[in-house]
């Protein structure tokens, strides 16, 4: 016997929310002449960004909006965070407008300060979503007693916002007063094509009647965190494929818990859980070299021991790292005794070194053909393609 496969000796899962620290940037304008005396004799508009660094009451308005998407953390002010099919969100930009005064030194003579959210919802099975975005005025001083602001939202790609605006024109707001409406992308993606991009975002401040006509204050989302849109399956979607996706197992699933205990033995004691690579196509050619009349070591069902015996390869002849000849693979044999999954040698004359580099589990056929449908379902909805790496992990 080599052992047994159980709960406690398998890896965590990853986390599916990724995150990282909102960026700092500032910009300056000088203001025209016949609008410094509505300015306070400013001279200068300067607008700044800046993670919020502690929870407001402008965040918990909205928490309840913020917390419907899974990719939304309401307890991390001043990140963006995201899931791979979730959507992102960015949670407390804090942005100051300051009016320099006209004496040359730069004294400041009033600000604003706002906090700025977004709660994005992707869909893996749509090429358009949608955005929630919100603006509120936090503190006013000095000259600036309220502030008009406009906004607008893009893409760096081929993506298209149907509904750029979230409110139309401009939305004056004094101190705790706030402006909230939602914002539409799609993205064409031509068949069998793939897009990756990020959003852009444009504000528009002042404290006067007027509008820049340039944004005064721009951000994109981050590039490590692009949005995926693709046209690889029969349903066109979009991801977020920073965070891996994981096709998970169970030992305890009564339809393929014989594949979930081979193929927790295989990444646990041959392979230290390392991810596969889709590879699109080649299950068939891979299947025969590891399984099939291409293996120079054929595979010999055990019927007797395993009814309906079949060979169950891991790594899935569906990855890149699949189609090792079988000669190489460790042949074993996963048997529920005693209330857990016991895996032994299929062959005397081939004992299990644990240096080979895959695994041909005798696995009922039933069971066999369950884990591969869970394995299709898994590469469409996860949106998985070609050369993609994936986890696989096994749970008790």
């Amino acid at each position: 016997m080599l052992g047994t496969v159980e709960a406690a000796s398998l890896p965590s899962a990853e986390p599916i929310q990724g995150g990282a620290k909102i960026g700092s940037t500032e910009s300056c304008s000088p203001i025209a002449l016949s609008e410094q005396a509505a300015h306070g004799g400013a001279t200068e508009a300067c607008v700044s960004t800046k993670p919020l660094t502690r929870p407001s009451s402008a965040l918990a308005r909205t928490s309840g909006q913020l917390a419907v998407n899974e990719a939304c953390d309401i307890t991390k002010p001043g990140y963006w965070t995201w899931t791979r099919t979730g959507g992102m969100c960015l949670n407390g930009m804090e942005v100051t407008y300051t009016l320099r005064d006209n004496n040359g030194k730069g004294k400041v003579v009033g600000t604003g300060v706002m906090n700025v959210k977004s709660s994005m919802a992707l869909d893996a099975a749509s090429t358009s979503w949608k955005e929630l975005i919100t603006v509120q005025v936090t503190a006013v001083t000095g000259q600036v007693k309220k502030l008009n602001i406009a906004f607008d939202v893009g893409c760096t790609s081929s993506c298209s916002a149907t509904n750029s605006r979230p409110w139309t024109g401009a939305k004056s707001l004094g101190k705790g007063a706030q402006a909230s409406g939602s914002v539409a992308y799609t993205d064409k993606v031509a068949s069998g094509g793939v897009d990756n991009f990020q959003t852009k975002y444009h504000m528009y401040v002042t404290t006067t009647g007027s509008i820049p006509i340039q944004p005064n204050s721009s951000w994109q989302s981050l590039p490590e965190a692009k949005i995926r849109c693709d046209a690889m399956f029969a349903t066109s979607g979009c991801v977020i494929p920073e965070r891996r996706a994981t096709l998970e197992y169970s030992l305890s699933d009564p339809k393929h818990g014989a594949a979930a205990a081979a193929y927790g033995f295989a990444q646990g004691k041959l392979r230290n859980w390392a991810p596969l690579s889709r590879a699109d196509g080649l299950n068939t050619a891979n299947r025969a070299r590891t399984c099939g009349e291409k293996s120079s070591d054929p595979f010999v069902p055990m019927p007797a021991t395993v009814p309906n015996d079949s060979c169950d390869e891991f790594p899935f002849a569906g990855s890149y790292e699949g189609g090792t000849d079988g000669a190489l693979c460790a042949d074993i044999v996963p048997l529920y005794e005693n209330g857990q999954w016991m895996i032994y040698e299929a062959r005397k004359d081939k004992p299990v070194t644990y240096k080979e580099p895959c695994v041909r589990g005798h696995v009922a056929l039933d069971a066999n053909q369950s884990a591969g449908g869970k394995y299709g379902d898994f590469v469409k909805k996860q949106r998985v393609i070609d050369t993609e790496k994936y986890n696989v992990s096994v749970v008790a």
